[in-house]
Order: structure tokens, then sequence, then C-alpha cells
């Protein structure tokens, strides 16, 4: 029953995403997990993890489209980063940035791939001995 739920919420948060400024961004997260966990009877933490997801790309397509969603940056903090990992320039091995978690190099590495005239960039691997 688990199959498909991803792309339902992907959907479901495409399609209320033009209404987003008559729900507000607390009506518009509502009304996007509501179906979410009605449709496959999911718990709303499971649902919420699913809207992050469909949040975290719909950034990476829009960052316009989806201004004011989610927690700000600078209100991020207190989170460790557990497995902190090193983004680099693919070519040169140029530091891009230190210690930043993996979820946020991938996202960094896949803007920079979208962006012409732009270093392609790699999570440095460390060698294990």
């Amino acid at each position: 029953m688990t199959k498909g739920i991803r792309e339902y919420t992907n959907a479901r948060f495409a399609k209320y995403l033009p209404q987003l400024g008559d729900l507000g961004a607390a009506g518009f997260r509502k009304k996007v997990m509501d179906g979410v966990v009605a449709k496959f009877g999911i718990s709303t933490a499971s649902a919420a993890t699913h809207y992050n997801h469909s949040l975290k790309m719909q950034r990476l397509a829009d960052p316009k489209s989806v201004d004011g969603l989610g927690r700000p940056e600078d209100k991020k903090g207190g989170r460790p980063v557990l497995n902190p990992v090193t983004v680099v320039k693919a070519k040169s091995g140029e530091v891009v940035a230190d210690g930043v978690s993996r979820g946020a190099a991938e996202i960094m590495i896949a803007k920079a791939a979208q962006r012409k005239g732009v270093a392609k960039l790699a999570i440095k691997e460390e060698a294990t001995a």
C-alpha cells in the first residue's frame, strides 16, 4: 500500500501550489498532508516526510514558487550534522563547502548542475584505511 505515496504527494503538492497565496503556508501544508494521510492511512509524521521531500524537489525546480514555505535557513540551527561531507569542484578539487550534510551537499551539486558556466561539483569521498 505504501507504493505511490511519494508520487501522490508530489502531484498533490503541484495541484495546490497555485492556491498557496489563498491557503497560506500552514493551510497549504495541511491541505497536501491531509489528503496523503486520508488516502494511504499513514501518520501525520510520515506525511510530513513526504511533504518535505516534495518541497525540496520544488525548491530545486523553481525556488520562487515556494518562497516562504518551510523553516527559514537561519532558524534551522540546533540540528547537528551527523556525517558531514566536503563539497569540491570536480576538476580542481577546490573546496566549496566543508562540514555540510550529505543532503545539503546533494542540493548544492544539483543546483550547480542546472546553472550554465558553473563548475561541476562533487562530494569528496574520504579514503578509508
